[in-house]
């Protein structure tokens, strides 16, 4: 397959000119070859007119002959005597004057008077004297005859004059007829006169005895084309004369012609050829720059090419390709700037800190510290007070950080509100320590964006390379675990000790084992009971949730809560401790133990629309099951969003559900809020009544807590129970119910009901 541009033109010119070449060529063939069918037949019918003529010319010439004949004295005196021999005499002497080689003398009623041949074989018309020019066959050779009247001065007799035609007069004919002349006779098949070849003629006289349709194939052997004429011979015989020319002699002229023709085309072929190569070269050479120009482009070479063009399309083409390949450039540049930096802040982004990054890794020579810069609760800022502020706020925090950084330290925002510092302690020679007292003091002033002033607070994580990582991504996860534990510490910056990257992946261990713990079985709950204060009674259970893990091990709930909560495994977690809680209800109340059981809502279950759905279709199984179970939840779930949490909460109270709120004391509401909340239940945390007993403190504040519960018509839970004295202390200040290990520590199931057994005995 041809590829190059140049040669397919080349070969499309020089196909064009050779496909008209050729359909000329064809049209000329076609045309020499009407042209020369119809020459030869016009050629042979010139010639068949030309026969004609000459025996008619040659006819008259008989007739002046026997004239001379009949109107010679003597030969009138030797016909009116009657004398035979006379007659004879001067016959014979007339016609050697003439060359007749047959002579007939015959009455004027046609009786024979003298023949030089048999009479009978001829039929002579007297009453065509001077007119007839006809054939004969006499004796098996062809005569043409012209008979004449003897008058003195009365018809006195007919004089017939035959002149034989032979080859002789074929050879003679063909002089003038320009063509070769045979006459063959059609009865006896005999070629009687021809001026072709010897050996021509005795093949025609084969042909013609074997089958005179093989006419065509003699033709055709001899390459001749042929005409045919019949003329009548008398005794009911017939003379066939074929006039013939030779092919080759015919089609020479035109041979010639054809080869001109091709000679002509063949010469038009090359300088076409020539033509298109020198098309071709020049269509080729502008696009042989242009795509050498391409080709540096497509490498990434952007510097100006020289090209030679003309001001043509070719030249508009290189003009328009230089401003393309500027065009490009620009863009390029730009894109590879986007590409590496925030559009924001116009800050290096992660790719290209990361890239920086890994350079100062590979260099063993060189180490550092990496600072990473987190703005506390940026994105409910980001919220409140809108985007465009938001965005005002990181381009003015993008400038302190470039003025507070030395020109050495590299700066990026690798997140939305996360950035970067990357300082080179071997070449910088830093003091850390400094660098992160005049960062704090950069960033301690307010931002004003228009009138206002917002004040940020900002969390950053240290860690050293390449003593702590050599690898980025290990580097970049242990930064950010700093920055958490500075979130959680409140503290300006933490930097990284050893160990703390393993509670880390502690921490992503337990979540990502979250997402299998209740298809691989691993949960189960316990039950700690809750007992009437008063009468020392089990009234109830609260649910608690453990998980021992198979890779893990025991995990606690203190441990893995809080970051199922993150990670969103805890709406699963819920729905399993409630399906697992039914069944403990719908099993007791099948027993006809009335006893309520208690389970925990984290703040993620109190927003959830899934918690709804899922307590109806379990109360269409059990409708009983909102008069025993008690959702417990925390305030600081409720304060996550109290305006949702408060109609989610009033839905299930709706459904029948008793709300309870959990580790009361330990949060942020307030009574006001206190009263907005459908809440039936108050649970005073533990840490007020541990040490009950012995701290007058947390004594008033238990004491004036069921107060306000009891005056709010609330029933109050005391948990964490250590002791008979607080106890008792508890039953004077007319608590509900209480919960602790005094009592009891959380129990399996089978041990539950085993205490609950023992307890009702002994209670």
């Amino acid at each position: 397959m041809i590829t190059k541009f140049r040669t397919r033109l080349t070969v499309i010119l020089a196909g064009l000119v050779a496909g008209a070449l050729l359909v000329a060529l064809a049209a000329v063939w076609v045309a020499t070859e009407n042209q020369l069918a119809r020459a030869i037949e016009r050629e042979l019918g010139v010639s068949e007119r030309v026969f004609r003529e000459l025996l008619d010319s040659r006819s008259v010439q008989l007739l002046q002959a026997a004239e001379v004949l009949t109107d010679d004295f003597g030969f009138k005196r030797a016909v009116s005597s009657k004398d035979r021999e006379t007659i004879i005499s001067a016959l014979v002497n007339h016609g050697e004057r003439i060359e007749a080689e047959l002579m007939v003398l015959q009455t004027p009623d046609g009786t024979e008077i003298a023949s030089s041949h048999a009479f009978e074989q001829l039929r002579i018309n007297p009453r065509t004297a001077g007119l007839n020019r006809e054939l004969a066959v006499v004796e098996g050779k062809l005569f043409q005859l012209v008979t004449v009247p003897v008058n003195a001065p009365n018809l006195i007799a007919w004089a017939t004059l035959g002149f034989e035609v032979d080859s002789g007069l074929a050879q003679e004919l063909k002089s003038l007829a320009n063509a070769d002349i045979s006459l063959w006779l059609e009865n006896s098949k005999q070629v009687v006169a021809s001026s072709l070849q010897h050996e021509q003629v005795s093949s025609l006289s084969e042909v013609l005895k074997n089958d005179v349709k093989a006419l065509d194939n003699w033709l055709s052997k001899y390459d001749l084309a042929g005409n045919e004429i019949i003329l009548d011979a008398g005794s009911n015989d017939a003379v066939h004369v074929v006039l013939t020319t030779s092919l080759d002699a015919a089609t020479a002229e035109f041979t010639r012609l054809r080869w001109q023709i091709i000679i002509i085309a063949v010469a038009a072929l090359i300088v076409a050829v020539l033509l298109a190569a020198i098309i071709g070269r020049g269509v080729s050479r502008p696009l042989q720059q242009l795509s050498g120009a391409a080709r540096k482009l497509q490498q990434g070479d952007y510097s100006k090419s020289e090209l030679s063009l003309n001001d043509d399309e070719f030249g508009n083409l290189a003009n328009a390709f230089g401003s393309m390949r500027k065009a490009i450039s620009e863009r390029e540049k730009r894109i590879s700037y986007q590409a590496s930096h925030d559009q924001l802040t116009d800050l290096p982004n992660r790719r290209f800190f990361r890239e920086q990054l890994q350079h100062l890794l590979n260099d063993a020579s060189e180490a550092g510290a990496l600072l990473l810069l987190n703005i506390h609760q940026f994105r409910v800022l980001n919220d409140s007070v809108g985007q465009e502020i938001g965005d005002d706020i990181l381009r003015q925090l993008s400038t302190r950080l470039q003025q507070c950084c030395s020109s050495s330290a590299s700066l990026a925002r690798v997140g939305g509100d996360e950035f970067a510092i990357l300082y080179s302690n071997e070449k910088l020679k830093i003091n850390l320590d400094d660098k992160i007292e005049k960062l704090k003091a950069s960033l301690t002033p307010p931002f004003k964006v228009g009138d206002s002033d917002y004040k940020l607070a900002f969390n950053v994580g240290v860690v050293n390379f390449p003593e702590q990582g050599s690898d980025v991504d290990l580097l970049i996860r242990r930064a950010q675990v700093r920055v958490q534990q500075a979130k959680r510490q409140q503290s300006f910056y933490v930097e990284y000790e050893k160990g703390l990257d393993e509670q880390h992946m502690r921490r992503l261990q337990i979540i990502e084992s979250l997402k299998n713990a209740v298809e691989d079985e691993e949960l189960k709950l316990v039950l700690q009971p809750k007992m009437n204060c008063q009468t020392g009674l089990v009234v109830g259970a609260e649910a608690l949730l453990r998980w021992q893990s198979e890779k893990l091990g025991f995990v606690g709930p203190d441990e893995f809560i809080p970051l199922a909560e993150q990670s969103g495994a805890i709406t699963e977690l819920t729905e399993w401790v409630c399906r697992q809680a039914f069944r403990l209800l719908y099993q007791w109340h099948q027993q006809g133990r009335a006893l309520k059981l208690s389970i925990n809502l984290s703040a993620v279950d109190l927003l959830s629309d899934a918690l709804p759905l899922l307590f109806e279709t379990l109360i269409k199984d059990f409708p009983e099951l909102p008069r025993l179970l008690v959702l417990e939840v925390t305030e600081s779930a409720v304060m996550k969003d109290p305006e949702k949490a408060t109609a989610r909460l009033e839905t299930l109270q709706r459904f029948g559900f008793s709300i309870s709120i959990d580790d009361y004391g330990t949060g942020h509401s307030s009574l006001a809020q206190l009263r907005r909340l459908p809440v039936k239940e108050l649970k005073i945390d533990r840490a007020f009544v541990q040490h009950l007993s012995e701290d007058s403190m947390d004594k008033s504040i238990v004491r004036s807590t069921i107060q306000l519960a009891h005056e709010l018509d609330l029933h109050v839970v005391a948990e964490g129970v250590e002791d008979e004295a607080s106890w008792k202390l508890l039953k004077t200040l007319k608590c509900d119910e209480l919960q602790g290990y005094f009592f009891s520590k959380p129990l399996p199931v089978s041990d539950f009901i085993d205490y609950l057994n023992d307890h009702d005995v002994n209670g």
